[in-house]
């Protein structure tokens, strides 16, 4: 039984088991609004008011002006102040009352946060930061919190009581048609939790009139299911304009339809884009919903890029009763799912995966890249033949094509063409390409094309994506996805493809090629981004996931293997234990004068050879690999995840740029630690992982490691820890904001151990001893009381009063600079306090 079975079968039953946490009952994302556009000659409207009063599923919406000292409703002289008082007086009516208010305005936020918090609403405001998900209704009234502030518009300045809509909710308009290439695109909110409809009123069925026709309101509640349906996503926010009384049926009519409604997971989070099968193609995040019509039968099949699904179909039949929960796992693939070839072009043009395959060319050869080593140079006219597309899975199917690639003669007006052949005719001609500079996905009459343009003499990493089912053509440069468009049939040449060649007319390449794949399969977005980090593809098969097993063999195994497993983590622990016991006497070995990196003090490279390399690291490059070092402690080796290091080092940078910047400065960093013993820093399913062993130091990796001994430090290793850090603070002089945290961690974790030694120290009369541990504990806070009476008291040991006396006036000063206030013990209040609590 292989490694993914059980990985199968662990997760599944987690899911089950937490369904219902993460699907908390009547959700607010689960509630459905009709949104009032509130104008000035409504504001005034009695009936309007009573009708919003007594229905608990209406939410509010102005336009905004800001005028000096307060915001008024556009084209009134209505203050905001005023319609504050009327939401305050519905929410005191009401204690179950909800109310979403959504504004329309354009200026500076915190004028509208300041007249807010000053309004009688403050108390019952909710706000939500991005990334949690939205409670249960239950919880917004038990809290008082049910008032809640969205906003649209052109806004300065951030905001702790407003929603930007467009960060939380997909949003389309019943107007006009939204095509599905803008919810498949790369920038769509199909994850958001929320979903709004605007200009509902305005659905082309007819004009709206204060009371509506019987054979119209099928045609609005079949626009909201459809929608429903397409996006998997209850309708949360529908706006009406100023015609809610004539649509007070909708809500009720939404309501009636039972849902389906559930998660698709990986490890550890929601999936952020899954397709669907019904018998459309339908997209949805990773939470969904769809409605069920009484008595239909509802087959769901999802599929995500990248991934395995189980179960492969939800099938819900008008008998089956409903699941609060439905629970989809997702499985990621082995990068060597799918493969169909994989040209290294380490001095020959071998397809790893059928070695004893021969290829014939015309001009090529092969030359060292200082970046990639060994590479095949392909000029001008030359090119390598692979062979009939069939074999490579790609005629009527999806495919996935990746390489490095780099130009020396990229055409202005014309094409460098990477992989191709020359047939003609729409569908069978395919040319991966460059056309005037920017990437391009063509299956002749059948292409896109990418608003990139790339430089001669760089290396990129290219990879263009075909997935039948929605027929979207994708390009990804560098890991990120710069562009793509749905609805393209599938290739259907027959003719021979060509590495470096294409089109009836010849294109040639120009350049150098590395690292050819083909998948007869769509890759995910998290695998494109490790192929373009240079992720080995393991093409070793895994020969047990091939052989059938017996049920109840596997019944068998299970217990087997379970209680095995039981004795073994007993057996651990017990050595573990008794290990912690053994070493607690033992002295690390002193710190080598080679191929070690000092993180206390300033950063500190030495290579093997014993040559101080610090210099060389760059800034991004030394921050590149300090991240890498502490996120792999700190994460239990497990490393640091691609999407967080783009997030943290380039934060702010457009993702297209991000990927380029982090493949330069990891290649530097690469070619740095060659120089180093027994350490290297490799990519793995979407993370960076630091590897060191044997001859190779970190300080702190050492550090770090004493800190985690679960009985406390020996005194021989708050020692060696001691002098670990005595050297200074923890990269001393670097600024950059993500390490506070870190660095607050470790300073605690040096003041604890410190005093421990200082108070050994002076137990044994070691007056300098302990002022030199007390020095240091003040380097990480100089406000700690006990250093500096440890200081003192070194100093009156030794019969230096005055020097005593200056410490305890210094750190006086030190404390009313911070505090804003004077310290309030004397000199002698101190000592003797201190004395008597040691």
């Amino acid at each position: 039984m292989s490694s993914k079975f059980w990985y199968k079968c662990i997760v599944s039953t987690l899911l089950i088991l937490v369904s219902g946490i993460i699907c908390r009952a009547n959700d607010f994302s689960e509630n459905t609004f009709l949104v009032a556009s509130i104008s000035p000659s409504d504001y005034n409207n009695t009936k309007l008011w009573e009708f919003i009063g007594e229905n608990n599923w209406v939410a509010l919406e102005f336009i905004l002006d800001s005028t000096e000292n307060n915001a008024v409703i556009r084209n009134s002289t209505i203050q905001l102040t005023e319609v504050l008082e009327k939401i305050a007086s519905l929410a005191d009516a009401d204690e179950s009352k909800i109310i979403p208010v959504f504004v329309n305005f354009r200026g500076d936020i915190h004028l509208l946060d300041s007249i807010i918090t000053a309004s009688p609403v403050s108390s019952k405001i909710f706000y939500l930061p991005q990334g949690e998900t939205w409670p249960s209704t239950e919880y917004l009234i038990q809290a008082n919190r049910r008032i809640i502030f969205f906003v649209e518009g052109e806004i300065e300045n951030e905001s702790r009581i407003f929603h930007r809509v467009d960060d939380y909710a997909l949003q389309i308009s019943a107007s006009r048609f939204t095509p599905n290439s803008v919810m498949l695109s790369n920038e769509s909110k199909i994850n958001k939790e929320l979903f709004k409809i605007n200009d509902f009123q305005r659905l082309p069925t007819g004009s709206v009139s204060e009371r509506l026709g019987k054979n119209m309101i099928q045609d609005y509640v079949n626009f909201l299911l459809e929608s429903w349906r397409k996006y998997g996503k209850k309708p949360n926010f529908i706006g009406v304009g100023n015609t809610i009384l004539s649509f007070n049926f909708i809500v009720d009519q939404l309501n009636s339809f039972n849902s389906i409604k559930g998660q698709v997971r990986t490890t550890g989070k929601n999936l952020e884009r899954v397709y669907w099968k019904n018998p459309d193609i339908l997209v949805s995040g990773g939470k969904f919903s769809f409605p069920v019509r009484g008595g239909e039968e509802v087959i769901l099949s999802p599929f995500a890029p990248g991934y395995e699904m189980s179960p492969a179909q939800l099938i819900i039949t008008a008998e089956m009763i409903l699941q609060d929960n439905y629970a989809v796992l997702a499985t990621p693939m082995d990068l060597s799912e799918g493969l169909t070839a994989s040209f290294q072009f380490d001095g020959s043009i071998t397809n790893m995966l059928h070695p004893t395959a021969t290829y014939q060319g015309e001009k090529y050869s092969f030359t060292e890249d200082i970046d990639r080593g060994t590479v095949l140079k392909l000029p001008e006219n030359a090119n390598v033949l692979l062979g009939n597309p069939e074999q490579y899975g790609l005629p009527n199917s999806s495919f996935t094509v990746s390489c490095f690639v780099k130009f020396t003669d990229i055409l202005e007006f014309g094409d460098n063409a990477i992989l191709g052949n020359s047939e003609t005719g729409y569908r069978r001609g395919m040319h991966l390409i460059l056309r005037s500079g920017h990437p391009y996905f063509g299956l002749w009459s059948n292409d896109y094309i990418s608003e990139e343009v790339l430089d001669n003499n760089t290396w990129y990493h290219l990879t263009w994506r075909y997935i039948i089912e929605t027929g979207q053509q994708a390009i990804f440069l560098n890991g990120q996805y710069v562009g793509g468009s749905d609805g393209h049939p599938p290739y259907s040449g027959t003719s021979d493809l060509h590495i470096g060649s294409a089109l009836s007319q010849g294109a040639s390449l120009r350049g150098y090629i590395d690292n050819l794949n083909i998948w007869n399969r769509p890759l995910g977005i998290e695998e494109i981004n490790r192929l373009s980090i240079d992720e080995e593809i393991n093409l070793q098969k895994d020969a047990a996931d091939k052989l059938p097993v017996p049920r109840e063999l596997l019944i068998v195994a299970i217990v087997v293997i379970t209680l095995f497993i039981a004795v073994l983590l007993f057996i651990l622990v017990f050595r573990l234990i008794r290990f912690n016991k053994q070493t607690v006497n033992k002295v690390l070995p002193s710190i080598p004068n080679k191929n070690q990196i000092q993180l206390f003090g300033e950063f500190k490279a030495i290579n093997s050879k014993g040559e101080d390399v610090s210099a060389s690291f760059t800034p991004k490059v030394r921050e590149l690999l300090i991240f890498c070092i502490l996120h792999h402690l700190r994460n239990n080796s497990t490393g640091a995840s691609i999407s967080h290091i783009d997030e943290t080092l380039w934060e702010g940078i457009p993702a297209r740029k991000v990927a380029n910047n982090r493949a330069v400065t990891l290649n530097k960093l690469r070619r740095l630690l060659v120089e180093f013993d027994k350490i290297d820093l490799i990519s793995n399913r979407g993370y960076l992982i630091f590897k060191a062993e044997g001859s190779f130091f970190c300080d702190y990796i050492q550090a770090f490691q004493l800190c985690q001994i679960r009985e406390g430090m020996s005194r021989d290793q708050l020692e060696s820890f001691f002098h670990l850090v005595k050297v200074g603070s923890l990269l001393k002089g670097t600024d950059w904001p993500w390490l506070d945290e870190i660095r607050g961690y470790i300073g605690n974790q040096v003041i604890d151990n410190l005093l421990k030694l200082a108070a050994d120290y002076q137990k044994e009369k070691r007056t300098q001893d302990v002022e030199h541990v007390a020095q240091r504990i003040l380097d990480y806070d100089d406000l700690n009381e006990e250093a500096v009476y440890l200081q003192i008291w070194a100093q009156q040991k030794t019969g230096n009063t005055h020097l005593a006396k200056f410490h305890f006036e210094s750190f006086c000063t030190r404390y009313e600079k911070s505090m804003g206030t004077k310290y309030q013990m004397s000199f002698t209040e101190f000592s003797r306090h201190f004395a008597e609590n040691t």
